[in-house]
């Protein structure tokens, strides 16, 4: 299984997104970087969790993963939603983006399930208004073998 590549086939488009925003929007990732201590900037924080993995079942392929990915945005509390939602609209077109990206001969393919939220919140003490979205994913590694691994969507089995 090569999580690695599964994980940077959904963080590296997020990265990019916020990246390309002006002024750039820092992404902090599981257990890469972390959010520093006390800020009241804004920001992103973006969490790929797995769950079952090299379910064979579903596919002829042993590289399969599911898992859920929650993207939570960070803005400076008691200045309105309008930035919040905002950024929650960049992470949402870049969800949609990988779900519309077709099926390369070879890499990762993946595609998420149906994204719930946004919600949002503002905790008391908190400096930060947050917006949530959660979403299932389903990813293979695609090989060139050329044998057809149908996706789970077809299988009508995502979970």
């Amino acid at each position: 299984m090569n999580y690695q590549a599964i994980r940077a086939a959904i963080e590296n488009p997020l990265l990019a997104a916020f990246g390309a925003l002006s002024p750039a929007v820092p992404v902090y990732f599981d257990n890469i970087t972390a959010v520093p201590p006390n800020t009241t900037t804004e920001y992103v924080r973006v969490n790929v969790t797995f769950g079952i993995t090299n379910e064979p079942t579903l596919t002829t392929s042993l590289d399969t993963a599911r898992g859920a990915l929650i993207v939570r945005v960070f803005t400076e509390k008691g200045r309105g939603p309008a930035r919040n939602q905002q950024l929650i609209t960049t992470a949402s077109s870049v969800i949609e983006t990988l779900n519309s990206t077709p099926k390369a001969p070879t890499g990762v393919y993946m595609r998420t399930g149906a994204i719930t939220g946004p919600t949002f919140s503002a905790v008391d003490g908190a400096p930060h208004f947050v917006g949530r979205l959660e979403m299932p994913w389903f990813a293979t590694i695609v090989s060139a073998t050329g044998v057809y691994e149908p996706d789970v969507f077809e299988l009508g089995v995502f979970v």
